[in-house]
């Protein structure tokens, strides 16, 4: 007698482990396609009920309250911004044509009057020949048709007006107003943000690592992580699972690594404050470095030109120098030679007077910036012409510096997570709205990083050593 092919267990009953029994699945969603036992396919109802009404009609809601609005309202700053360009430009145009009309007036004065000075100089030289010819009486057929001709030449130069002028037109196009056609983000459901990746999904990789590996988490190309602290990398192939040490410059270092160039970028802060901040150009596996941008042995601490922060993307690295923006396109290891590779952005583009960029981070269609202003700082969402999208104010007075800015795979959203006394993990989706990540806060993770469209998380247990737990961002 054939047997009854064994029934799936309930999603929910497996991720509550030992505290109760698991159930047989016997209802199936046919969106997750997973399976649920009848009371908890009440609650993944429930579950999916709240999503939609706290999540897209709360949207819609939200956003018909701004389609509503006038357009003027709703881009009042941006129109003002622009207005104000325009304004700039006008006012700018019409001293340069002032300035141009008004030389153009003295050089027309100044050739009229040295052609007119001229033709007075052979005047004169030709009534003086004509008196002489009188006074001589010795003058003949060819004497007089000779002065005729001569003077009906100098009549012919005085009435034809001997200057040109030559005015360049203006095109009626100087300024052109087009609209911009933004790449539509990739919507990506809530459930896949950390909170609700973690607690829906089983880690497709979970690592033990010692506790004596200390440091930030820094992924370096595809399989492996570095662990950032006190001048030691000691890194992890995740593919193989080996450990290798590697050198480093030193701790007190930002280090980003650079997947086109295959190495780090390394910005190493200087503890004396007459001294700048140095950016290096690093191969782990060498120890090969190459001071970037050396700053000359008279640099003036009060100048604004020291290194602040940066971060690499793709083919990108963008670098804050003091309170511009530079973003560089790499084509080689020589990237940095190149200048006609460089696009600049000055105050008040790249932040006001009395704010000063303390992280920035790059993905496909966004750069996002954490700014510091003489209040409170805030989170700035720019697109790639550096035009401000959202600016959300942070909760947070006094930001760490070694806070974790990451975009999200896919370009779906923001994560901020630091840990100290007030610690935060938030996630700020691309139309600025904050969502607080609590089962994160709650739990034992310490560090969190992304790797392509990984999510890489380090837990700790000061009993057994710490875990990393490796997540698909969609599973």
């Amino acid at each position: 007698m054939a047997c009854a092919a064994p029934l799936n267990r309930c999603a929910t009953c497996e991720t509550l482990g030992n505290e109760q029994k698991s159930k047989p699945g016997i209802l199936l969603c046919m969106g997750c396609r997973k399976h649920f036992c009848s009371k908890h396919m009440i609650q993944h109802r429930e579950h999916l009920a709240d999503l939609l009404e706290n999540g897209v009609v709360c949207e819609r809601n939200a956003l018909l309250e701004k389609i509503s609005a006038p357009y003027d309202e709703q881009w009042s700053a941006t129109i003002k911004v622009q207005l104000e360009t325009i304004n700039n430009w006008e006012l700018d145009t019409i001293e340069l044509i002032k300035q141009s009309a008004m030389r153009a007036r003295k050089e027309l004065h100044e050739t009229a009057s040295k052609e007119y000075e001229n033709l007075s100089k052979q005047f004169s030289m030709l009534s003086n020949e004509l008196n002489t010819l009188l006074e001589n009486e010795s003058y003949f057929e060819n004497d007089i048709d000779q002065l005729r001709n001569k003077f009906n030449q100098l009549k012919h130069d005085l009435e034809q007006y001997p200057v040109e002028l030559s005015i360049n037109g203006i095109s009626n196009e100087l300024v052109v107003v087009k609209s911009i056609v933004h790449p539509v983000p990739p919507i990506v459901p809530l459930c896949c943000f950390i909170d609700q990746l973690i607690i829906s999904q089983k880690p497709k990789l979970s690592i033990d690592i010692p506790a004596k590996i200390l440091g930030r988490m820094c992924p370096m190309g595809d399989n492996s992580i570095g662990f950032h602290s006190k001048k030691q990398l000691p890194t992890l192939n995740m593919k193989d699972l080996w450990w290798q040490s590697l050198s480093v410059i030193g701790s007190n270092a930002e280090l980003n690594w650079s997947d086109y160039l295959e190495l780090f970028l390394v910005l190493e802060y200087c503890d004396w404050k007459n001294q700048p901040n140095k950016l290096y150009q690093f191969d782990p596996y060498s120890g090969d470095r190459k001071e970037l941008f050396k700053k000359s042995t008279h640099w003036d601490s009060d100048s604004d030109d020291n290194f602040r922060t940066f971060t690499c993307f793709e083919e990108y690295i963008v670098i804050i120098l003091g309170k511009k923006i530079q973003t560089w396109t790499v084509t080689d290891r020589l990237w940095y030679t190149d200048e006609e590779s460089c696009t600049r952005w000055c105050p008040p583009i790249s932040c006001q007077k009395n704010e000063d960029i303390q992280c920035i981070r790059m993905n496909d269609q966004y750069y996002a910036l954490i700014i510091q202003h003489t209040d409170l700082p805030y989170l700035e969402l720019r697109n790639h012409g550096m035009s401000t999208l959202h600016r959300i104010i942070l909760d947070q007075q006094d930001l760490p510096k070694r806070m974790r800015l990451l975009s999200l795979p896919n370009a779906s959203g923001w994560l901020i997570f630091f840990r100290r006394k007030t610690s935060t993990c938030c996630v700020f989706d691309n139309n600025g709205k904050r969502h607080d990540q609590n089962f994160v806060m709650s739990s034992n993770i310490i560090d969190i990083t992304t790797q392509n469209d990984l999510i890489i998380i380090r837990k700790r247990d000061e009993k057994y050593g710490d875990v990393i737990q490796v997540y698909d961002w969609q599973k």
